[in-house]
Order: C-alpha cells, then structure tokens, then sequence
C-alpha cells in the first residue's frame, strides 16, 4: 500500500499516481487558494470516513495515464482536506465487491466506482445504497442498483466519426474494393460497446450493402484485454492468409494487441489501423507514424472537474444536478428515468495536432512520444 499525497493538477505526475497495482492514495491539503469546499469533512448519511475511489485496473494504459489523476487532482483542488483512497481490482468484480464491503466498514462519506464487469456491478451498487453512501459511477457502467451519478464518454458520437471516415476515405485509401476488413471489438457488457455500433453501423452497413467493405473476420474481446485482440487478429491473419486491408478497433487497449499480430506479420503500416480511442502513448506513437488513423482521447480535466463537483455535492446532500455539469441521463437498467450523467467531451488525436491535444494538455511530453517507433517522424525531428 502506497499513500501519496496530490497536490494541484499536474498531469506529470500520474505514473506516480497510477502504476502501483492496488494503490492507495490518500490526497492531503496543499495550500489551495481557490477557495476550496470543506464539505467533504462529513458526508450526508453523517459518516466522516474517507472517500474511495475503486478503478477496474491500473494497468489499461489510459486509466494510470489519466483517467485516475484526472479525478485524484481535480478532487485535491476541490477538497483537499478530504481523505481520499484509490484501489484497483485489478480486473476482478469480486475483488471490487470485497473492495466495497470494507469502504462500508470504514464508514465511508462517498464512493467513485468503476466496475470491472458492469453486469456484475448492482450488487456493490445496492450494498452502498443499503449503508446510505454516494456511489458516483466513472466510465465503466454502473449498471444494477442505486446510482447518484455518472461521469462518462460519448462513445456514439466516437463511432459516427469513424463511419463518416469509412465513407469517405476508405476506398481511395486502400485503392480497391471490397476492402477486407477485420472487426476486433470490445467488451460486449459495456454500453459503449452498443454506443459505438450505434455510431458507426449505418456508415459501415451501407459500405457492406454497396460491396465496398467485406467484413472478413469479427470478434469481440472480453475485458477489452490486449492480448485477446492480438489472439483474434492472428485466427483472423491465419483463416484469410493475412489478406487483410484494414482493421477495425473500439478501442487503443485492443488495437495494441491488433498492432502486435500486423508487426508479427510485417503488416504494421501496411494494414490501415481504424477506430482508436482512449489516447494512449502507443496509440499516439502508431498515429504519427501512419500504422493508426487517429485515436480520440476524452477531455481529462473535465472529466475529473465534473467527478468532483459532483462529489461535493453528494457529499453536502444536494441533487446531482446542483453541481451544474450534467447535461444526460444513462439507463443503468435500475434508476427510475436514468442515472444523471456527464457526457464529458472528446478529442480527435491526429499527425497534425498531436502537439496541442497531448503535449500541451500535459497528457504526454514531446521526449515520452518520440521514443520507439516515433522517433524518427516529422513530429520529433523538427
């Protein structure tokens, strides 16, 4: 166990932060001068213990890179005296329920879930509610059971993108039709993982009907697990004698392990990578040196401002819709009307833009991204 304290949002400090495997860190004042809330002393069923914040993992690139500091800081800028606890279930529902149990035992003001199996999660999510503590989902769905609120991603709009460029790049850019392509999808128990088709199936269907697009292999990846991906793409390479044009993924955690079949096969680059997400650093590598399209990244810092202004006001006993960045509702399949929810804005990561998007979002430095394959892009040498 690891205790940290956070002290302002840098975004340089989340390897710190993010790679100890069940890390806890607890978040201790720093001299704030933004007249930070001190309603986090006491929660609003009376308990003055700590909050915790329960991640599915730490070792999904995009959760230690910025999805855990972005919440750890916006929470310390916010309310520093609070004291605040983050723990990974590495990946393990059950882990995540024992996780709970003992946040309960410690009188815990408020709970940040993020379950690693969403059809899984009501059963954490009532055992909160039964104790009369706060659960505010993050990213993961928190489906089953009473939520205050969620702080999430607009994966449809994400999907529209990638149909829109499917439609409008795809032929000319493989320079022949059908183009073969290969769908290595997600995690089927996630919502984003219906949003996202939701986005990209009229563009993609269309592409199909007209005999644009043959759809030569598909498969899902449980736990969106890099190494399932790789599984897949390498059946799919083997099954059409790696007569693949382009590869379709949900995510950049799948399109590491697509990636590493194409290198296996001397396919990186040669096969177009589509559908990134999450921004990670292999992803931005790939996407300047041409083997990735792009990969759209979530607005860290809004992500982690919206968590913590809702935090304090569950914590102060107000509506979710007092902390004044809700702007949706999600069906988690219990909340009568939907769960209250921020859909938090995303970003398109490409060659062009890398420098403002990431480097100067303090999400990535210039020296972290041109190492590796990188290294010798316009990008780095200039």
């Amino acid at each position: 166990m690891v205790s940290i304290a956070v002290c302002g949002p840098k975004w340089g400090r989340r390897i710190a932060l993010g790679l100890v495997v069940g890390l806890v860190a607890a978040v201790a004042a720093c001299g704030n001068t933004d007249s930070p809330s001190d309603s986090a002393a006491e929660g609003a069923n009376g308990a003055t213990g700590p909050v915790f914040f329960l991640v599915p993992n730490s070792t999904t690139p995009a959760w230690p890179t910025y999805y855990m500091p972005a919440v750890q800081e916006a929470v310390a800028k916010l309310m520093p005296n609070v004291e605040f606890i983050t723990q990974s279930a590495d990946n393990n529902q059950s882990k995540q329920l024992s996780q709970v149990e003992a946040a309960i035992a410690q009188q815990a003001s408020a709970v940040i879930v993020s379950p690693p199996n969403p059809a899984q999660a009501g059963a954490e999510l009532n055992k909160l509610a039964a104790a009369k503590i706060p659960a505010i989902g993050y990213l993961n769905d928190p489906n089953g059971g009473p939520v205050y609120a969620y702080v999430w991603v607009d994966f449809t709009t994400v999907g529209k993108h990638w149909g829109q460029w499917l439609t409008d790049n795809l032929e000319k850019s493989v320079g022949h039709t059908p183009v073969k392509l290969a769908a290595i999808y997600g995690d089927p128990t996630f919502k984003v993982y219906d949003l996202w088709l939701e986005g990209i199936k009229p563009a993609l269907d269309k592409l199909v009907a007209d005999g644009k697009i043959e759809i030569v292999c598909q498969a899902d990846t449980p736990g969106w697990d890099p190494s399932v991906a790789q599984k897949a793409m390498e059946q799919c390479l083997t099954k059409t004698g790696n007569q693949v044009d382009v590869t379709l993924a949900m995510n950049d955690s799948t399109s590491d392990g697509i990636w590493a079949a194409l290198k296996a096969q001397s396919l990186n680059g040669k096969v177009k990578m589509i559908g990134g997400h999450d921004g990670s650093l292999t992803a931005v590598q790939r996407t300047l040196v041409g083997d990735q399209v792009g990969t759209f990244h979530p607005d860290g810092v809004q992500l982690g401002e919206s968590v913590a202004k809702l935090l304090d006001a569950a914590l102060k006993g107000q509506d979710a819709k007092s902390a004044g960045v809700v702007n949706g509702t999600f069906d988690n399949g219990f909340v009568k009307d939907g769960v209250p929810t921020v859909f938090g804005k995303e970003n398109l990561v490409t060659p062009d833009n890398v420098q403002q998007e990431i480097v100067d979002n303090k999400i990535f430095t210039k020296d972290e991204i041109c190492k590796g394959i990188a290294a010798q892009t316009t990008f780095c040498t200039s």
